[in-house]
């Protein structure tokens, strides 16, 4: 016990022999000792109320700018929040589940391919009150499953009714018992540069959100196979993908398809994007509809508008519009009218061009199997050509049979269940594929998307030719397809022994 007392009396003899030290030390240094401190900050006292004083404040009550001074920015603001408040319940995410095949290679150099389950997300609109929605075909490509999820959270799994990969569109469909809000299709014509417009959508999956800007500029496509585009600087991100594109009385101008971005790993919004014509997606829809394929005209041609006064002069034309073409692809309605590769298209259809922008709409909407004649300017004069419109898409029942009978070269192609696309301009030759039949040869190897630009040896260029070079190795055991997959190179067997050949 007295042991213990003594320890405590220690203790304290020590701690207090520091704390008048320090007093000190903080004296001598000119500073307030700790009296002093206590001295000159009392502890805060609590008034009549309860309230301690010094924790009052006074918020300002008044705005900096008066909303009479600001009257069309205030109705402008309240106009935005009009637009949108109207247009959300008719923009829907999109939810997507399906199988990548991913290489893989053992310790013995054996190369080979496991299935991995991937997921993505996009956006879409709800265009009729039988519950069709538009998105884009990138979104939902090789997917299996897709899931709708409305405004108010209910979640729909929709069914895939038809998709265009040249336009990019999709038409997907709901079956649900609530009263739906689809969206009225605008006049896309009509957009003119400068146009005021919002963007909806599902950016990086975080929900939804509204952005908007102006049309900066009518983007026109110098192949016939694929559509004009509106430019615009309304903020886009991975996830907006299929979402509409609205004018100020939230009617359907356009669909959000892509962004320009030079970080091609991570993309990312740079103030500039692209959407669809709502007049391109309206007749696709219609035509997915009604056909479940696309239904646009196709002539063959890639053209462009003449551009300087300096080719007028090398092509001694002198007249008002024209478009120069580039390309005339092997096969097509152009090169059977006899279109010639540096020819100027003046008159199409009995329609002056002015550009090119002009004679790709209306191939486009050409109807299918029309006969049209084109007026063109070769070797200093004017010759007239007839053309027959054709389907914008080969399909694989139209196959030329070469060597084979066409019973044979059906049941190889449709054995195979590859029905490839021409890929247009672009920076790599081949084809791509536009769909796969299940239980096909090619099911579970080759994947919507791809691009097959070698076969064997033999580079592919085009539809045509790679029915070609396909049916020419009919009589080999294997097949092998180079594609590009997401930028990369793969090489795929096909083994055609198991083909009938009857």
């Amino acid at each position: 016990m007295q042991d213990s007392y003594r320890r405590f009396i220690i203790l304290f003899i020590v701690l207090a022999s520091a704390l008048l030290v320090t007093i000190g030390v903080r004296k001598l240094s000119g500073k307030p000792g700790l009296f002093d401190f206590l001295k000159q900050n009392p502890p805060p006292s609590a008034n009549d109320t309860g309230e301690y004083s010094d924790l009052s404040v006074t918020l300002p009550e008044t705005s900096p700018v008066a909303a009479s001074a600001v009257p069309n920015l205030t109705k402008l603001s309240l106009e935005y929040a009009e637009i949108a408040q109207a247009v959300r319940p008719s923009v829907v995410n999109v939810d997507t589940t399906g199988t990548k095949r991913t290489r893989v290679t053992d310790r013995l150099g054996r190369t080979g391919s496991l299935p991995k389950n991937v997921k993505g997300q996009g956006s879409g609109v709800i265009v009729s009150e039988e519950g069709h929605i538009i998105t884009n075909h990138h979104v939902i490509a090789d997917k299996q499953q897709i899931i709708i999820t409305l405004a108010n959270e209910d979640k729909h799994e929709a069914k895939l009714i038809a998709f265009d990969p040249s336009t990019d569109i999709a038409l997907l469909k709901i079956e649900s018992d609530e009263k739906l809000s689809p969206l009225k299709f605008g006049n896309s014509d009509k957009v003119r540069e400068g146009h005021i417009v919002l963007g909806f959508g599902n950016p990086f999956g975080i929900g939804r959100s509204v952005t908007n800007g102006i049309v900066s500029a009518r983007r026109s496509s110098r192949s016939d196979r694929q559509p004009s585009l509106f430019q615009t600087n309304v903020a886009i991100n991975p996830g907006n993908s299929g979402g509409p594109l609205v004018n100020v009385l939230g009617e359907i101008v356009g669909i959000n398809s892509s962004i320009f971005s030079s970080d091609k790993e991570n993309p990312s919004f740079q103030g500039i994007s692209f959407a669809i014509p709502s007049n391109i997606v309206k007749k696709t829809f219609m035509d997915l509809l009604e056909y479940q394929r696309p239904m646009r005209g196709y002539l063959g041609i890639y053209a462009d508008d003449i551009g300087s006064p300096q080719v007028r002069e090398y092509y001694n034309y002198q007249e008002d519009g024209g478009v120069l073409v580039h390309e005339v692809a092997d096969g097509s309605p152009a090169a059977k009218a006899g279109v010639q590769q540096e020819d100027i298209i003046i008159e199409f259809d009995q329609s002056p061009i002015t550009c090119g922008a002009d004679l790709m709409t209306l191939i486009q909407k050409s109807a299918i199997g029309k006969e049209v004649e084109i007026i063109v300017w070769r070797e200093n004069k004017r010759e007239t050509l007839n053309a027959k419109i054709s389907q914008v898409d080969v399909g694989i029942s139209s196959t030329p049979a070469l060597n084979l009978s066409n019973y044979q070269a059906k049941s190889i192609l449709n054995a195979i269940g590859i029905q490839p696309i021409n890929l247009g301009p672009s920076s790599v030759n081949g084809v791509g594929v536009r769909h796969v039949l299940p239980n096909s040869l090619a099911a579970g190897k080759i994947l919507p998307g791809d691009i097959i630009y070698q076969i064997n040896n033999t580079p592919i260029y085009h539809v045509k030719h790679f029915y070609q070079v396909v049916l020419s190795t009919a009589s080999t055991t294997m097949t092998q397809l180079y594609i590009i997959r997401n930028g990369k190179r793969y090489s795929l067997p096909i083994v055609l022994e198991q083909v009938n050949r009857q």
